[in-house]
């Protein structure tokens, strides 16, 4: 049974994805909304979870009516979002370029000049599955530490989705060995390091003005190689339209002492995050417990 209800998961997925990407771009962007605002009527657990995670980053600033319409706003996003990886399966080099304006293109292309590599840190912001196809740009291999899903039919799906983007995915569980090597060949490695990490693997750091457990790869990464390390974040524009933007080089605190490196980058690393959840909170997947305690 559990064989077949993954199996009528997954054609029920692609199915979904497929029809998507077929329909007219106002249409499916119009039902990708109406997808959102019926996930935020049925799922209440959840939509309790985002309304907590508002109150935490923005209560002393916002009214509880103005919180609802955020979290409202941020499951109309994650529509857009399936709308958006819809697309993914047919992308090409000039279908990418077509749908992302890319900035900040040259800090890529200079910094991987060193040889060191090149750590871009993201986040679930935006349609964050469409960014790593940056990778269709670019000459230099680019890896993605991803997270298994927990359901093999969506994790099939996402599998095969991603694998027309051009980059490559390293599992969490052996990301700190494989990042090493990628970026000592002077390759491209992305991180996405906005959720709660185990407490092992993790230093506390301020998010909001609130202690969250943030993993300490990325910047024990950056410690290690010597890499330089950026950001890059998809902000929507329109319809099926996004400026992908990377920043300069984000100096990268070393004065020999790991323990308290790690923690000073991390916290760095994690104000860029917060920088942009700001200026654009409907971007950002605020579904996840994001500080939930860690034992």
């Amino acid at each position: 049974m559990p064989r077949l209800a993954n199996t009528l998961l997954y054609g029920l997925v692609v199915g979904l994805l497929q029809g998507l990407a077929c329909l007219p771009t106002r249409l499916a962007y119009w039902l990708g909304a109406r997808l959102g605002d019926v996930a935020y009527g049925l799922l209440a657990r959840r939509r309790r979870v985002v309304l907590a995670n508002l109150a935490i980053a923005f209560g002393t600033d916002t009214t509880a009516a103005e919180r609802q319409q955020m979290a409202h706003a941020a499951f109309r996003t994650l529509g857009y979002h399936l709308v958006d990886f819809s697309h993914v399966r047919r992308l090409t080099r000039q279908r990418f370029t077509q749908m992302c304006a890319i900035e900040g293109l040259e800090h890529i292309i200079t910094l991987l000049q060193r040889g060191k590599g090149l750590l871009i840190l993201s986040a679930h912001f935006g349609s964050w599955e469409l960014s790593p196809a940056i990778a269709l740009c670019v000459e230099t291999p680019l890896h993605v530490i991803v997270r298994p899903l927990d359901n093999p039919a969506l994790q099939r799906v996402a599998e095969a989705y991603r694998l027309r983007c051009g980059y490559r995915t390293i599992p969490r569980r052996t990301a700190l060995v494989d990042c090493v090597q990628a970026l000592r060949r002077g390759e491209i490695v992305a991180a996405l390091i906005d959720q709660s990490s185990l407490r092992q693997e993790s230093v506390e750091v301020e998010f909001f003005g609130t202690k969250a457990y943030t993993s300490r790869g990325p910047a024990l990464l950056a410690l290690r190689t010597g890499c330089p390390v950026i950001s890059g974040f998809l902000i929507r524009t329109g319809q099926g339209q996004h400026r992908l933007v990377f920043s300069a080089e984000i100096p990268v605190h070393r004065t020999g002492h790991v323990a308290q490196d790690i923690l000073e980058n991390t916290q760095r690393f994690t104000q860029v995050i917060e920088d942009q959840v700001r200026r654009y909170p409907d971007h950002w997947f605020w579904l996840h417990r994001r500080w939930k305690q860690r034992r």
